[in-house]
């Protein structure tokens, strides 16, 4: 049996009876609000449901699709991987809920079993896998409850999983978390708080705790996922070949997870972080899906999520992940610098002031959070601010050098004062600069797209990503290698770079970097294609 909450508007309660009715003769329990017990307290009612259930059937109508209500109810259901929708007339789901696939009941007469069918099967295996057969599902449902992984992710029959990018309902059973073996926990402890340092010697240190864990314990599912994780965040920021080996490493300990255990949520974690950064936006989607789906609570899993959409220039999605994150415990560095990027990317300016100044009393000089700091203030035009940021030395991260201080001053200077000669200065700056490195070339777009130096933005950007024009190398030493697959992409969905985004070369560029066909898809836009201002 498993356990429903039926999510619709009130003008559809013809409907939701029938198929509450329907769902009911096959052995679910299903709570909707005339459940409500009289006197109770409405809301508090409906949520204590809402988190009992292990399925969150929504009902998409005309009508339903503009309720608050609904939305919230699916929101919840969506965020936890529990998330059942099925459409009953013509209308499009919302935003947020159109890359799931809709099991579709327009039309289903009464006592149309096949019609139901589908829905009843994607319940069934989101319930509790030690449930018995229930009364009157029949031989074609007939053991449902034990449908292996394999089968529901090859996609054979009408309810095959599904987590594919542009859609599919997330039918796999939701992992119980396996507890660490008590002579690990420490050593695993350790290692979350060197990861959270955000330095490259604090994640070193990680991966030989893992490592050391993975001794210990060596049918721990989790620590193998936690150790293929660790290498996959590595493999990041090095040059080409030993990013490679270390993204082999990331694949192998995720595939000996996932051996040990098919729902382990963090193998499935590990082999969505170790992805090259461009190119496989669809392919990470289903793999953090399918986490969330296995471990919808976990902090880890949220903040990634957080950070794809970024990436993909969904930031308004991305916000109430951290946002959620934050209010259990506080955020580590790296993870409060995506917190300032998706709140002033998704234009939420009041909530962003109150970050930045938490941030800046939690993390003073934390290198990335300065960097984002001064780079806020500068394109929302805090001149002030910003003076004061890079003039106060002890706030300000130790190893800036001081040439790279008068750049950040000449480009704000140039943007604050329009003139042409500034403008001049400042660019002929940027763009010896974009040739050293990749990180400097990402500051340089944003700074020629701020200063109207739109062509040269684009110049830089296509050498940037395709080495058109000139070869921007990964790092700024000799024979540095260049590695587009590696590129970041969350710039170029940041308000500095508007400007950029109102040019048609902008199409042609998430085109060939396959955003488009993933967005298409997907059914899931950007920001800045239907959100104004973005």
């Amino acid at each position: 049996m498993t356990k429903v909450f039926l999510s619709y508007d009130r003008d559809d309660r013809a409907s939701a009876r029938k198929i509450a009715d329907a769902l009911q003769r096959t052995g679910h329990s299903v709570w909707w609000d005339r459940n409500i017990r009289g006197g109770a307290e409405f809301s508090q009612e409906i949520d204590l449901a809402l988190q009992a259930a292990e399925a969150v059937v929504v009902l998409w109508s005309e009508r339903s699709i503009t309720s608050p209500w609904v939305r919230d109810e699916a929101g919840v259901g969506r965020d936890s991987g529990r998330l059942v929708p099925v459409r009953l007339d013509d209308c499009t789901p919302p935003l947020g809920f159109r890359q799931y696939q809709t099991i579709d009941l327009r039309g289903a007469g009464d006592g149309d079993t096949a019609a139901l069918e589908e829905l009843d099967e994607a319940i069934a295996v989101l319930g509790p896998a030690e449930a018995a057969a229930r009364p009157g599902a029949g031989a074609a449902k007939k053991s449902r409850q034990t449908v292996s992984r394999r089968r529901l992710l090859a996609g054979t029959g009408a309810t095959a999983a599904v987590a594919a990018a542009g859609g599919g309902i997330l039918l796999y059973r939701r992992a119980k978390r396996r507890e660490p073996p008590p002579e690990v926990v420490p050593l695993m402890d350790q290692a979350k708080q060197l990861m959270n340092q955000n330095t490259r010697e604090g994640q070193y240190q990680a991966i030989g705790l893992y490592q050391r864990v993975t001794q210990m314990a060596p049918n721990y599912a989790d620590g193998w996922g936690w150790l293929g994780y660790t290498y996959g965040v590595v493999s990041h920021f090095h040059e080409r070949q030993e990013s490679l080996a270390l993204r082999a490493r990331a694949n192998a300990a995720a595939r000996h997870a996932l051996e040990l255990d098919s729902n382990c949520a963090f193998g499935e974690l590990a082999l969505s972080v170790a992805l090259p950064l461009v190119g496989y936006w669809a392919e990470r989607e289903r793999l953090l899906l399918r986490a969330s789906a296995l471990d919808p609570d976990n902090d880890e899993i949220m903040v990634m999520r957080a950070v794809a959409l970024i990436f993909a220039g969904r930031s308004t999605e991305a916000v109430p992940f951290l946002a959620r994150v934050k209010r259990r415990r506080p955020l580590a560095p790296a993870e409060y610098n995506n917190y300032l990027i998706a709140l002033w990317s998704a234009g939420q300016l009041a909530e962003l002031d109150q970050a930045i100044n938490d941030a800046a009393s939690l993390y003073p000089t934390q290198s990335s959070i300065w960097f984002t700091r001064v780079g806020i203030a500068m394109y929302n035009g805090q001149f002030n601010a910003l003076r004061m940021l890079i003039e106060d030395e002890q706030s300000r991260p130790s190893g800036i050098p001081d040439a790279a201080l008068s750049r950040f001053l000449t480009a704000a200077h140039a943007i604050e004062t329009r003139s042409a000669a500034d403008i001049d200065k400042a660019m002929a700056e940027q763009i010896a600069d974009a040739h050293q490195s990749a990180v400097q070339a990402e500051v340089a777009i944003r700074n020629a797209s701020a200063l109207g130096r739109i062509d040269d933005a684009f110049a830089i950007t296509n050498a940037y990503y395709f080495g058109r024009g000139f070869i921007i190398p990964d790092y700024p030493t000799k024979g540095s290698s260049f590695s587009p697959d590696q590129r970041q992409t969350r710039f170029l969905f940041q308000p500095a770079t508007k400007p950029m985004r109102s040019d048609a070369r902008f199409e042609v560029l998430v085109k060939e970097l396959g955003f488009d066909r993933y967005w298409r898809e997907s059914g899931e836009p950007p920001d800045y294609r239907h959100i104004p201002g973005l």
